[in-house]
């Protein structure tokens, strides 16, 4: 596959639990032994992993695109390769940690972008790091190009 599309949408708004338990199922029927089920709908499951449990949205606030990955409990990493927004294509890696999560961003084709960058399903987020500066809020807004990384410090209670 050539790589999929941020799409403009309500993005990650309304996903939940609930949402990614379906996702999870679909894959694992696909998977089942005793031949390949064949997804219904490859397109609308896309669909999912880049606006449910990675959050991605081509409209935000600010003309901004937007990340706000869902950290599923138990899973160590999570990557999406080749996230077309617009004309830039970027890889996506995400690893969380009991106490914090990193975010790695690389931007393999076109030009810089504005993104606004955040967790979900998470714990109050104490402080955030890009690129080894702090950063002030839960959240990191900035230009992508090249590659980056954020680190995203949980507070208070565990997620």
């Amino acid at each position: 596959m050539g790589g999929v599309r941020a799409d403009p949408g309500h993005g990650s708004a309304g996903w939940d639990g609930g949402d990614f338990a379906r996702l999870v199922e679909e894959a694992r029927l696909a998977r089942r032994v005793g031949g390949p089920r064949r997804i219904a709908e490859p397109g609308a499951l896309l669909a999912e992993v880049v606006g449910g449990l990675f959050g991605a949205r081509a409209d935000a606030e600010g003309g901004r695109f937007e990340l706000a990955p869902w950290l599923p409990e138990g899973w160590r990493t999570m990557a999406l390769r080749r996230l077309r927004l617009h004309r830039t294509v970027l890889d996506v890696e995400v690893r969380p940690r009991a106490e914090w999560a990193t975010v790695r961003l690389a931007v393999s084709f076109g030009p810089p972008i504005a993104l606004a960058l955040s967790l979900r399903n998470t714990g109050p987020v104490a402080r955030v790091m890009l690129d080894e500066i702090e950063l002030a809020g839960p959240r990191a807004i900035f230009t992508a190009q090249g590659e980056h990384e954020a680190r995203f410090f949980f507070g208070g209670e565990a997620r």
